[in-house]
């Protein structure tokens, strides 16, 4: 997984986070839920990264 500062657009913004595992599946519904707020990326280590566009970022924060 690169570092979340490595995005290939500054029109993009992301966030790491160390979820529980069994939070994950329950992090994504979350997310999924608010059409197009995010998406998640997990390689299963336990950290996971969200990115949304620049401009829905106060919006990812607010809800994190």
């Amino acid at each position: 997984m690169p570092p979340a500062a490595f995005l290939p657009s500054p029109l993009l913004y992301s966030v790491r986070l160390r979820v529980a595992d069994r939070d994950v599946v329950w992090l994504r519904a979350v997310l999924e839920g608010y059409d197009g707020l995010g998406a998640l990326y997990g390689d299963g280590s336990g950290i996971v990264t969200v990115t949304t566009t620049a401009s829905r970022a106060p919006e990812l924060d607010a809800l994190i």
